[in-house]
């Protein structure tokens, strides 16, 4: 007898898998929003997948908080991610950029992505790739898109 592989059991080895993956899941734009999602150590996504909305327009704005001081919403962000990851034990972290719309990333889109990027090399948080959502489909977002 022949079983189905649960989509939370294929091991992602490539990016393409990873988008095909998110493409599966997410399917479509419907608002703006990022999701975080995890990859544990088997190479499977892991637990939790989340949606934000109503992130801040500029990652670089500064934002005090009591346990960090003043940073970047890019710092706050990428340093709470970073936290989440070692909680759930999973091993890398993947960002999904979310908007209804055009085919192409938007500016705000490019900003948050280079301030992800930025931050997770300066925190030393495991950022595997980052991807747009469209109403029509998945597309990854190389440095190149976002430099």
């Amino acid at each position: 007898m022949e079983t189905q592989q649960s989509p939370r059991d294929r091991v992602l080895h490539t990016d393409d898998q990873l988008r095909d993956m998110i493409e599966l899941l997410l399917r479509q734009a419907n608002q703006r929003q990022f999701w975080l999602l995890f990859i544990d150590e088997r190479g499977c996504l892991g637990d939790p997948l989340m949606p934000m909305a109503d992130y801040p327009e500029d990652p670089g704005e500064s934002v005090r908080v009591d346990d960090l001081g003043e940073v970047s919403h890019g710092h706050l962000l990428m340093h709470r991610i970073g936290s989440m990851r070692e909680m759930t034990g999973n091993a890398q972290v993947v960002l999904v950029w979310e908007h209804p719309g055009l085919q192409e990333p938007r500016e705000i889109d490019r900003a948050w992505a280079r301030a992800m990027a930025e931050q997770a090399e300066a925190l030393d948080v495991p950022l595997r790739a980052q991807f747009t959502l469209f109403e029509r489909g998945v597309r990854q977002m190389h440095p190149d898109d976002y430099v």
